[in-house]
């Protein structure tokens, strides 16, 4: 099985993400917002979206010959912080090495963009996606409990290894050197 990694643009992704959302992440259970929302605020939404149209997001997916097999997509939240909002591996397909590949190839996209912090949130249970994304270096920064997905763990990677050596100290993982302290 060979199997290759493309970015695309948003108008190639979210039809296909769209219509298979729901295949990936079958036993979860997601609040709708826009389906309690009102018209007024549907268009205020629609206002406030507009001036973030050009900040940075990517698109990735991993194909098998023409069939997208998995992706990860995210979004700049911040002069420094960027959000990897959703990745998913088709089951037939998982614990082949692709979700590690599409963590690695966004990564270094957003590394390379210069962006400081990457971070993600995730349910409780998805071990399935945690431990791969402890494996790259992420560690846990935060618990979020919200309306659409429940109770969450937030996971974050810093891409200077400086700050990651003073997360570390910041967590209880290690004492400060000297360094640290000056």
């Amino acid at each position: 099985m060979e199997i290759s990694y493309y970015f695309l643009t948003p108008e190639e992704f979210f039809p296909f993400f769209q219509e298979n959302r729901s295949n990936v992440f079958k036993g979860d259970f997601d609040f709708n917002t826009k389906a309690v929302l009102t018209e007024d605020e549907k268009t205020k939404q629609k206002t406030l979206w507009e001036p973030l149209k050009n900040i940075h997001r990517y698109q990735l997916v991993a194909k098998e010959n023409d069939k997208i097999i998995g992706w990860s997509f995210g979004i700049q939240k911040t002069f420094e912080d960027f959000y990897m909002v959703n990745s998913a591996v088709f089951p037939e397909y998982r614990r082949q090495g692709i979700y590690t590949k599409l963590i690695e190839l966004a990564m270094g996209y957003i590394t390379d963009l210069g962006f400081q912090r990457i971070y993600s949130r995730h349910k409780m249970s998805n071990n399935a996606v945690i431990i791969p994304k402890l494996k790259a270096g992420f560690v846990i920064t935060g618990f979020e409990v919200n309306d659409v997905f429940g109770n969450l763990v937030e996971l974050s990677y810093y891409s200077n290894p400086r700050r990651r050596e003073l997360l570390e100290v910041r967590t209880g993982m290690r004492r400060p050197s000297e360094e640290d302290m000056g």
